[in-house]
This record gives C-alpha cells, sequence and structure tokens, in this order.
C-alpha cells in the first residue's frame, strides 16, 4: 500500500506599508484667482498756469467708474508757495453740484509749500467710500491770511481750463471670497489632507474655510480636516489698494500616520523584510520591539534585503518614517 502525503504550498503576498508620518501628494491641485482694478481719475493739458488759490477755490469734478467697493486713495495738486502767507491748504470732497460737503481729504500747512512749486499728495484720515457711476467734486482751498505777495498758487491747465487737482481711487473691500471646490474620493488608510500655495498683491487674508471650519488665516498640509469626499476651500479676505490679485492652487495630500503594523494586521503568519525606503527626514525602523535590531537611514536612503531573510512580527517607526515591502505568507 503506498501513503500519499499532499502538502499545499504556501501564498506569499508583498504588501507596502507606509508609516511615521509620510505625505504623499494625491492628484493634481485645484487652482482659482481673483483680481481687479481701478482707473484713477485725472486732469490732463498740455500747457499751464498759475492761477492765485488763496482766495479764490478750486474745483475739479470727477466721474468714478462703474465699479463697487471705491474709495478716496488721495488727491494730488500742483502748488507753490509766495512770500509767507499763513494758515493750511485744504481739501474735500463735495456731491456734483459743490452744495454739500461729504468728507475732508487732508489739509497741509502752507509754511510746507515749495516756492518752486511741487506735487502734493493729500491723504484722507479714514476711508472715504465712492459710488460708481458717480460725479463728485473736489474743492482745494487756503484757510489762513494773505495778499498779492503772501499768497499759494494752484496749477491750471489753460487748454483745457481745468485746475490740476487729480483724485486717485482705490478699492475697499472688506470680506470677500474666492471659493475653490475639489472632490477627494480615497478610501485606504490615509488621512486627507491639504496644502496651499497662494500669490497675493494687495490682499490681506483674514479667515480660511475648510467645508465651512476655520483653520486660521493659512491652509497648511499639518492641519486637521474633516475627512470628506469632496471640499470647498474658501478665502476670506481685505482689499485696501486700487489694484489686486489672488491666487490659490491647493494640493491634496494622503497622510500616513501610523507608526507601527504586526503580523494581525497583515493577516499573514509570517511576513519577511523586502525593501525599506526612508522618507525625507530620514528615521528608526524597530523590529520586534528590540532596540538592537534597529534599522537607522538617512533622508531617501533605500535599504533592499535580497540575500537575506529578515523575519518579523512587528515593525515600528520610532522615528522619522517612510515605506517598507513586506512579504507575506498567509
Amino acid at each position: 500500500m503506498t501513503e500519499l502525503l499532499i502538502v499545499s504550498k504556501p501564498r506569499g503576498r508583498i504588501f507596502k506599508w507606509i508609516g511615521g508620518g509620510v505625505y504623499k501628494r494625491y492628484k493634481d491641485p485645484v487652482s482659482g484667482s481673483k483680481s481687479d482694478s481701478v482707473g484713477d481719475l485725472l486732469v490732463s493739458g498740455s500747457t499751464f498756469m498759475w492761477y492765485q488759490l488763496s482766495g479764490y477755490p478750486a474745483w475739479v469734478a470727477h466721474t468714478t467708474p462703474d465699479k463697487q467697493n471705491l474709495a478716496v486713495e488721495k488727491v494730488r495738486t500742483l502748488l507753490r508757495r509766495v512770500g509767507s502767507p499763513s494758515g493750511s491748504i485744504r481739501v474735500e470732497l463735495w456731491d456734483a453740484d459743490g452744495s454739500s460737503k461729504i468728507a475732508d481729504i487732508g489739509s497741509r500747512d502752507v509754511s510746507e509749500i515749495d516756492t518752486g512749486g511741487e506735487y502734493y499728495d493729500f491723504y484722507p484720515g479714514s476711508t472715504i467710500q465712492l459710488d460708481p457711476n458717480t460725479t463728485y467734486r473736489v474743492k482745494v482751498w487756503h484757510d489762513g491770511t494773505y495778499d498779492d505777495s503772501n499768497r499759494v498758487d494752484i496749477s491750471y491747465y489753460t487748454d483745457v481750463k481745468k485746475y490740476n487737482i487729480d483724485l486717485y481711487l482705490k478699492l475697499f473691500i472688506q470680506g470677500a471670497e474666492l471659493e475653490l471646490s475639489l472632490d477627494f474620493i480615497y478610501s485606504g488608510t490615509a488621512i486627507k489632507r491639504l496644502q496651499e500655495s497662494l500669490s497675493k498683491t494687495n490682499v490681506t487674508i483674514t479667515d480660511v474655510r475648510v467645508n465651512g471650519v476655520s483653520v486660521g488665516t493659512s491652509l497648511e498640509k499639518e492641519d486637521d480636516i474633516p475627512q470628506a469626499d469632496s471640499y470647498t476651500v474658501t478665502y476670506v479676505y481685505d482689499v485696501d489698494a486700487s489694484s489686486y490679485r489672488l491666487s490659490a492652487s491647493i494640493q491634496r495630500y494622503l497622510y500616513y500616520n501610523k507608526t507601527s503594523i504586526t503580523l494581525d494586521d497583515l493577516d499573514v503568519s509570517e511576513a519577511y523584510l523586502q525593501e525599506i525606503e526612508f522618507g525625507g527626514d530620514g528615521g528608526v525602523l524597530r523590529i520586534d520591539d528590540s532596540p538592537d535590531s534597529d534599522i537607522v537611514g538617512s533622508a531617501g536612503e533605500k535599504i533592499q534585503f535580497t540575500d537575506v531573510l529578515v523575519p518579523f512580527r512587528k515593525l515600528e517607526w520610532i522615528s522619522g518614517g517612510g515605506e517598507v515591502l513586506i512579504l507575506g505568507v498567509e
């Protein structure tokens, strides 16, 4: 009688375990932007002469563009001082027909005015908001003592018959929003994270919200975020300038933060190291809770186990992290 012994060959599988705090890019980034600008309301001409401002206020009308959220940035005018008058030069904003003053824009002591003639800027002490497509008049006048030999003059364009009084505008925006939407369909063991890349000019970020939850004024891949299949990232910002631009790009990341793995986790009876690739900070990988078996690697270093079997029951990242190829036997 012949006895047959039937032996089944154990099945082996290759696993890749990423752990210890490793970030992996997931898909391409999603981008969006917003921008705007306003033109300055300038008077121009080819020839000019000096006109006595003292005793004779100067007026120039300006009509704003059809844009929302406008404000006065400054008024610039060409002035000169003759002799030694006293008092100050005042700049004001009035309605279209000059019947009602809206706001004071600024003032300057006449002693500061150059005798040879210079451009001077007058800045409002607080925000003066303007309506779109609306005509305003700017008034410049001398509040003080003067005579023909002690006065202040203003530049007057003779060919266009207007005073050299220029109104500079800025966008005054509070709580504007730039919104980016992206999907993040993933069902593995890693944690979903997001990382921003911003380019901004004349923009102040006041809040960043991920699916309605504030994460502060920036979004970094280290920030905890809700785990979801889709995200809306909202940038809340202010503008206080004549132009602005805000561009945002969001990169999706998978964050592998598990620091240890065992035979039970792998659901195998035996496991062997095949390869270790250390992450950007290097690290220390410990085998079976034994410090004597620590494997130390530098940033990006790769160690392969091709000529020797290195069995383990447990792997643990003591520091750093990386990717480990494992041969598991059922």
